[in-house]
């Protein structure tokens, strides 16, 4: 089944509801209770907490899906995902082009043009003005 998008028609997998832009879109099913990642985690969820108000401050509403692996924030498709750990949160987006900067912790070259990016945060004021810029040009990517 397709829905429509204000953007792009979005195909829905018939077994899990899920969306993604491409029909067949190879994913998992299994979804993980959002309160499951932040068990014994409490620093973790304040910071998560902190980050999804900051991302929807700055790119306005998406979804939340949560997987065992992480959660991530979808629109028509996963722009952000982030991974919870008792003392800070790990964020990871991808863009089209190379960052350099000490913030980031790992970076990968997926393909001549994509590179996805880990970021660490273990404060609140680390989400700031240059984080919400990337983390709005990963939003953005799909939507030229």
């Amino acid at each position: 089944m397709k829905v429509t998008s204000a953007i792009k028609e979005l195909w829905t997998c018939p077994k899990c509801g899920r969306q993604f832009e491409r029909e067949g879109q190879l994913h998992s099913c299994r979804f993980y209770a959002l309160e499951q990642h932040f068990v014994r985690k409490e620093t973790g969820r304040l910071l998560y907490e902190a980050f999804k108000k900051a991302v929807e401050k700055q790119v306005g509403p998406f979804k939340v899906e949560s997987l065992e692996c992480c959660i991530h924030f979808f629109s028509t498709f996963t722009f952000a995902a982030v991974k919870i750990f008792k003392d800070k949160i790990r964020v990871d987006f991808s863009l089209s082009n190379e960052l350099k900067s000490e913030r980031i912790q790992h970076a990968i070259q997926m393909s001549s043009h994509r590179y996805l990016y880990y970021i660490d945060i273990k404060t609140a004021n680390e989400m700031d003005a240059e984080l919400m810029q990337w983390v709005q040009e990963a939003y953005d990517l799909y939507k030229r």
